[in-house]
C-alpha cells in the first residue's frame, strides 16, 4: 500500500484533461452537481457536451459519481469536484489491498494467503480492462466506475459466501450486491452468475430450501434497492447505442487458444516482466488439487468458469447465447472474473509455499521465508514502478506543454466570449490529431480540452452511448451542409487546415484560428418528406447513415423514423419547409431549449440534439407530440405564426419513486442489521 501510495501520488497532483473515459466521468460528476444545485434530478439529467447530447445517468451506473457529488456537498464546495474525483480514485487504488485482505479472511483463507493475495491484487499487469491499475491511471483506460466494482466484487463474494456456508448475513450481502449493481453493471452481472455457483455448490436436499430462500432474499432486496437504476434502463434500453464500430473482440472476446496462450506465457497477469504472479497462480491451482479443501475447490471451479466464459463466442459458439442479455454483452470484460479468482489462488499458492517451507517453525525460518517472498515480488514491483514513472513523466510533459501553449488559452477565452454554440476541433482521422500541444506521444488533443472545459463539442465519442455518436465519424468539414446539420457554430483549426469556404475568423494566433461556422443554431424549421420504420437499432443506424451520405442534409429534407413507438405521431408527412422563417430568440441550457420562432406556413422544427422520449416540447404552453428525425434528432410539427417553444428533458417518471422505495428499503435493512448493536435498557419503575 505504501508503494502504491507513493507511485500513484501524481494522479492527485496533476489535474490534467483526460485522454480516456475519465474525461466523461469528471463531466458527469460536474453535470450531476449542477443539476442538483438547479433543483433538477441528479439521478437523470441531460448531458449536452458530448455525442450531441444524451441522458447518461438514465443508463449508466452512477453511484461512483454520486459519491463525489456528495463529497462536494459535504465540503461545501470548497474543494473542486475534479480534485475530489482524483482523491477518491487515489484512495480506492491505495486501499484495494485492504479490501482483498478483509474479503479473503472473511472467505476463510489464512492470514498469509490473504496478505499475499492482497499484495498481488494491486500489482497485476495486463492492459486488458482487468484489475491491473493500467485500467485506472491517467495514461490508462479510464474505467473509473470499475474501481468501485473491483472493491465491491470482493465484498459481495465474501458476504454471499457467508450466506451460503453459514446461512447468515443476508442483509449485508444484499447491500453489497445493490451497491455493486449501482456502481458497475457488468461486475454485478458477473457476481450474479457467481452467486448461482455459490448456491449450487454444496447444495443438498436438506439445505436446498433454506439456501434458495436466503439467496432469493438477497436478490430481491438488492433488486428493490437498485430498481431506480435497472427498471428505467431496461424500459428504454432501445435508445442506448450498441455501436457497430466497436471492436468485435469486445463483444465476442478472443477465444481459448489466444487467452490460454496469454495465461501460460504470463502475459495475462505479468505483461512485460517475469511471470511471478502467474507462477504463484500455478502453485495455487496445484494446492487446490492436492489439498482439495472445500474453499480451494470452490475457488478453482470459479476461476475455471470465468476463464471459460472469458474465452467468449469464438470458443463457446451458440452456448454464449444461453447467457442472459447476451445480445449486448461485452465478453472481454469477463477478465474481471478471471482476475478476482486468480488473486485468491495466488494468495493460496503463496500460503502453500509457506507451508512447504514450514515458515513458522522458528523465527529465523520465518524471517528467511518472508525475505524470499519479498525478493520474489521484486520484479513485479520494479515493473510497476517503471510503468507508474512513465505515467508521471507523461503527465508532467503534458502539463508543461499545455501551460506553455498560450495560443490555446487565447482561442478558448475568445470562444468563451461568444454566444453558446457547438464547437469543432477536428477528429482523430483528420487534422484534429495534429492539435496536440506539441506533446511527442499520444496524449491530450484540443478536442479533449473542449470536454475538460465543459463545452458543447462535436468530437470523437468516448463511450458512444448516444444513437448519434457513431454518425459523428461521418462529419465532413468540407461540406457546409454538415455544419448546419450538426449545429457546428465554431471551429478551432490550425492555420494550415483546408476548410470549407464561408468560415469567418474570430481570433487568430500562430497556432490556431477560431472561426464562426454556418451552424444555424440549435433549432431550425425543416421539411420532413417521408416516414420510415426501422426494424432494429442497427437498421436505424444504417438508414440514418445512408440518409446522411446521400446528401439529404444539403436539401434540408428529413426522414421521420417511427422507432420503438407504440403508435405513430399524429403529424401527416410530408411536412414542408418554412419558406420565410425567423428565429427571434434562442437560448440553450443544459436540459432545455427556449425558442421564439415564426413562420408564415405550417412546418416542422428540428432540435439538433439526440432524440429521446423523455424530451417534452411545449408550443405556447401546450405540449405537442415529438418524433425522431434523421439522423436521430428531436422533431415536432409547428403551425404557422409566431410561437414560443420550449423543449425540456425530464427525468424518467419511474426514477424518483423507485429511488424512494429503494431508500426506504435501504434504511430498513440498515436498521435491521444494526438492531443488535444498539443498546436498549429497560426502564425500571423508579426511572419511569
Amino acid at each position: 500500500m505504501l508503494f502504491n501510495a507513493i507511485a500513484l501520488a501524481p494522479e492527485v497532483a496533476y489535474p490534467l484533461p483526460n485522454v480516456n473515459d475519465d474525461a466523461e466521468h469528471v463531466l458527469f460528476i460536474q453535470q450531476a452537481a449542477d443539476a442538483w444545485a438547479r433543483g433538477e434530478d441528479p439521478l437523470d439529467f441531460w448531458v449536452p457536451q458530448v455525442e450531441l447530447g444524451f441522458p447518461q445517468f438514465l443508463y449508466y451506473q452512477n453511484l461512483a459519481h454520486l459519491v463525489v457529488v456528495a463529497l462536494g456537498k459535504l465540503t461545501f464546495g470548497l474543494v473542486p469536484l475534479r480534485t475530489l474525483f482524483d482523491v477518491v480514485r487515489y484512495v480506492l487504488l491505495v486501499a484495494f489491498p485492504l479490501t482483498v485482505f478483509w474479503s479473503m479472511r472473511r472467505l476463510g483463507f489464512s492470514d498469509v494467503a490473504a496478505a499475499i493475495g492482497a499484495a498481488a491484487g494491486s500489482l497485476l499487469s495486463s492492459g486488458r480492462y482487468g484489475f491491473e491499475y493500467d485500467s485506472y491511471v491517467w495514461r490508462g483506460l479510464g474505467v473509473y466506475t470499475q474501481i468501485f466494482g473491483m472493491h465491491l466484487s470482493f465484498i459481495a463474494l465474501a458476504t454471499l459466501h457467508r450466506v451460503a456456508t453459514r446461512g447468515t448475513g443476508v442483509v449485508i450481502a444484499a447491500l453489497a450486491c445493490a451497491a455493486l449493481a449501482l456502481s458497475h453493471l457488468i461486475y454485478a452481472y458477473m457476481t450474479a452468475i457467481t452467486a448461482v455457483v455459490l448456491l449450487l455448490f454444496g447444495l443438498t436436499r436438506a439445505n436446498a430450501l433454506s439456501r434458495v430462500l436466503r439467496f432469493g432474499a438477497v436478490g430481491a432486496l438488492a433488486a428493490v434497492i437498485g430498481a431506480y437504476m435497472w427498471v428505467p434502463f431496461f424500459a428504454q434500453a432501445g435508445y442506448l447505442n450498441v455501436s457497430p464500430y466497436l471492436d468485435r473482440a469486445k463483444y465476442d472476446s478472443f477465444g481459448a487458444p489466444t487467452i490460454l496462450g496469454w495465461l501460460v506465457s504470463g502475459d495475462l497477469l505479468d505483461h512485460g516482466r517475469l511471470p511471478v504472479l502467474t507462477a504463484l497462480l500455478a502453485v495455487g491451482i496445484a494446492a487446490a488439487l492436492v489439498k482439495r479443501t472445500r474453499l480451494l475447490v470452490l475457488t478453482l471451479a470459479l476461476f475455471a468458469l470465468w476463464l471459460v466464459l472469458y474465452f467468449g463466442r469464438p470458443t463457446l459458439g451458440p452456448l454464449a447465447d444461453l447467457l442472459p442479455l447476451h445480445e449486448g454483452l461485452l465478453f472481454h470484460r469477463f477478465i474481471g472474473g478471471v482476475d478476482l479468482f486468480a488473486i485468491l489462488l495466488i494468495g493460496a499458492g503463496g500460503a502453500y509455499l509457506w507451508e512447504l517451507a514450514r515458515a513458522e517453525l522458528t523465527p529465523r525460518r520465518l524471517a528467511a521465508v518472508a525475505a524470499a517472498t519479498a525478493i520474489l515480488f521484486a520484479p513485479v514491483l520494479v515493473e510497476r514502478w517503471s510503468y507508474y514513472a512513465d505515467n508521471t513523466a507523461w503527465m508532467r510533459i503534458s502539463q508543461a506543454a499545455m501551460d506553455a501553449d498560450t495560443d490555446a488559452r487565447t482561442v478558448l477565452n475568445a470562444l468563451a466570449a461568444q454566444p453558446p454554440g457547438r464547437a469543432y476541433a477536428g477528429l482523430r482521422s483528420n487534422w484534429g490529431s495534429s492539435l496536440n500541444f506539441g506533446i511527442p506521444f499520444n496524449s491530450v488533443r484540443m478536442y479533449n480540452l473542449l470536454t475538460f472545459e465543459r463545452l458543447d463539442a462535436l468530437a470523437p465519442p468516448y463511450r458512444g452511448a448516444s444513437l448519434n455518436s457513431d454518425l459523428l465519424f461521418d462529419f465532413n468539414d468540407q461540406d457546409p451542409a454538415h455544419y448546419r446539420l450538426f449545429g457546428v457554430q465554431y471551429v478551432i483549426a490550425p492555420p494550415s487546415a483546408a476548410l470549407v469556404a464561408g468560415l469567418v475568423p474570430i481570433a487568430s494566433t500562430p497556432k490556431y484560428v477560431l472561426y464562426r461556422a454556418p451552424g444555424g443554431g440549435y433549432a431550425e424549421y425543416a421539411a420532413v418528406i417521408r416516414t420510415e420504420t426501422p426494424a432494429s437499432q442497427l437498421d436505424l443506424f444504417e438508414r440514418a447513415r445512408a440518409w446522411l451520405r446521400g446528401g439529404a442534409a444539403t436539401s434540408w429534407e428529413f426522414a421521420r423514423y417511427v422507432y420503438r413507438q407504440a403508435r405513430p405521431v399524429d403529424a401527416p408527412v410530408p411536412i414542408s419547409d418554412c419558406p420565410r422563417q425567423t428565429i427571434s430568440y434562442a437560448r440553450a441550457q443544459s436540459s432545455r431549449f427556449d425558442v421564439l420562432a415564426s413562420c408564415t406556413e405550417d412546418s416542422a422544427m428540428v432540435i439538433k440534439a439526440t432524440y429521446h422520449p423523455n424530451w417534452h416540447v411545449t408550443v405556447d404552453g401546450r405540449e405537442v407530440p415529438t418524433f425522431m428525425v434523421a439522423p436521430s434528432y428531436l422533431g415536432f410539427a409547428v403551425t404557422a405564426g409566431q410561437h414560443f417553444i420550449t423543449a425540456e428533458y425530464r427525468s424518467a417518471p419511474l426514477k424518483d419513486p423507485l429511488f424512494g422505495v429503494g431508500a426506504v428499503t435501504l434504511v430498513a435493512c440498515l436498521g435491521y442489521s444494526w438492531r443488535r448493536r444498539i443498546p436498549f435498557r429497560k426502564l425500571t419503575p423508579a426511572r419511569r
